[in-house]
């Protein structure tokens, strides 16, 4: 991406709200405006806080206020709608930062491709293979729909009740069989996710995930707050096959995850889930060393003196090499 072109970038953590200030879609302008002034009134005018920080002070502020009572200033339903508004804020950062521009200056209903996702799934995905994310993006969903025949089904894939309505938007030319497909497992949810309240155990996957059209988005993820409700809904199952997932794994690729210290939820899964000296390799793709050694350490139960372990500091030295180097 060219910075005079494409201001925005896919946000981390710490630099959402710098990211958010750089949208150039107009549509959005009155939503930015309205989240940074929610911000100011938390945190006051120089700022310097996360995205999950502010998500974490407004759910904790929240519960607080369902227990205190309403006094002073907040009130639990302004509260309820900063929120809301927040959530809306991360849809509009990864339109403007992961779709085409449009000749207008908007953004179009065209993915931007990503060479390294397109490698990673045309030649190191191989049929019945598990991909485990706690992105809401949908970059490796587009990779899939686009290099993943014969080992790809948005139907099956997802590991989730999937309507039969919306799914094939997200086929690939020729899907795989359901007992052949290539799982990916979205922990947090994802932007093309919608879980209605009238059918609340089934998942209809929209098709274009980020455009905002008539009324607020609506999507289905877990914000990055300190309690995330993983264990309920739709997400109580997803977590499960997780963790069946990493059970049954002999080849592990953690790729640019750094497993934050604040991340209890993930260390649990990976702490609890991976069999007993049991892994052949274990690959990370991640350019921190102090990274790179959390994964080791959370993973060291499935460790043994026959376990190749690799790094990699970027996934375009990963895809670059042969997949024989670690598929042990």
């Amino acid at each position: 991406m060219e910075a005079a072109t494409d201001p925005c970038l896919p946000p981390l953590d710490a630099d959402f709200f710098t990211h958010l200030q750089r949208v150039q879609n107009r549509k959005h302008q009155p939503l930015i405006k309205a989240v940074m002034q929610d911000v100011v009134e938390l945190f006051g005018q120089n700022f310097s806080v996360t995205m999950e920080t502010v998500f974490s002070t407004l759910e904790h502020t929240v519960r607080m206020l369902r227990t205190t009572g309403e006094y002073g200033h907040f009130k639990r339903a302004h509260l309820a709608d900063k929120r809301d508004r927040l959530k809306q804020a991360i849809a509009a950062v990864l339109e403007d930062s992961l779709m085409k521009r449009a000749p207008d200056g908007a953004s179009s209903r065209t993915p931007k491709s990503c060479d390294h996702h397109d490698a990673l799934v045309k030649r190191h995905l191989a049929p019945r293979d598990t991909l485990i994310t706690f992105n809401y993006d949908c970059v490796l969903d587009y990779a899939l729909r686009s290099q993943g025949s014969e080992k790809w089904n948005a139907r099956f894939g997802y590991g989730l009740p999937v309507a039969s309505r919306g799914h094939k938007a997200w086929q690939p030319r020729v899907p795989a069989t359901k007992d052949a497909t290539v799982h990916l497992y979205k922990l947090h949810g994802s932007l093309h996710f919608n879980v209605s309240e009238r059918q609340v155990d089934t998942v209809q996957l929209k098709q274009r995930p980020y455009t905002k059209q008539a009324g607020p988005m609506r999507f289905t993820i877990l914000p990055p707050e300190s309690e995330k409700a993983y264990d309920r809904g739709i997400f109580t199952g997803l977590w499960k096959a997780a963790a069946g997932a990493i059970h049954r794994a002999r080849q592990i690729v953690v790729i640019g995850y750094s497993l934050p210290t604040t991340d209890l939820h993930s260390t649990a899964l990976l702490r609890t889930s991976v069999t007993t000296r049991k892994l052949r390799s274990l690959v990370i793709v991640n350019p921190d060393r102090e990274a790179r050694q959390r994964i080791r350490s959370v993973l060291q139960r499935g460790l043994s003196p026959q376990t190749r372990v690799m790094s990699f500091d970027y996934l375009e030295e990963f895809v670059a090499a042969d997949r024989r180097v670690w598929r042990v």
